[in-house]
């Protein structure tokens, strides 16, 4: 059996991770939006029977070595897929997916996030699935994925990862993702 690691990356207390205040008063903390993404995850896959595990259950930031740690003791144990859940900025919109250079199982795995992507976001671009080298992709002993579900200085990704709809299309998109990968690469689960 294989185990989904949900890492909600950053915490209440990493500076910056936040979009801007938009005229009606409002603002994302990416620390709030990727521990419900990572919540609303959890409780589907549990629903579809799909093990899980969640490497920070603190509200606090966890250093990365210490997310790592967590991760590769699940992954010592057995068959696992680490997918870090993050909201983006710096200008842009849509949705993409990161795994580490070289990793070619990760690569596979983000290809199928990309499948999926239109199916839930039809109207959205997809920027594609792209390489780098965050330790969380790097140090993971289990294929790992780095998911930037929108903008969050983008006013109209930002509206979409406000609320409840837009929260659930992008619990949606990680999780038929993952059924994806677990009926492609591991049917007999």
């Amino acid at each position: 059996m294989i185990t989904i690691l949900l890492d909600n990356g950053h915490g209440c207390d990493t500076p910056g991770k936040r979009s801007p205040v938009w005229p009606d008063g409002r603002q994302l903390l990416e620390w709030e939006f990727n521990r419900d993404i990572v919540s609303r995850m959890a409780q589907q896959l549990d629903q579809a029977g799909i093990a899980c595990r969640r490497l920070v259950p603190e509200d606090t930031d966890i250093a990365l070595s210490e997310r790592c740690r967590r991760a590769n003791q699940w992954a010592r144990q057995g068959d696992c897929l680490l997918v870090s859940v993050h909201a983006n900025a710096g200008g842009g919109s849509g949705g993409e997916v990161y795994s580490y250079p070289g990793a070619d199982k990760s690569r596979q795995y983000a290809r199928l996030f990309g499948e999926v992507w239109p199916l839930v976001f039809p109207d959205l671009r997809f920027r594609g699935c792209k390489e780098a080298n965050f330790a969380i992709l790097r140090e993971s002993l289990c294929p790992a994925l780095l998911t930037e579900s929108l903008f969050m200085d983008n006013e109209h990704d930002c509206r979409i990862l406000l609320s409840p709809e837009g929260r659930d299309r992008i619990a949606r998109w990680h999780v038929e993702s993952i059924q994806r990968i677990l009926q492609q690469f591991f049917p007999n689960r």
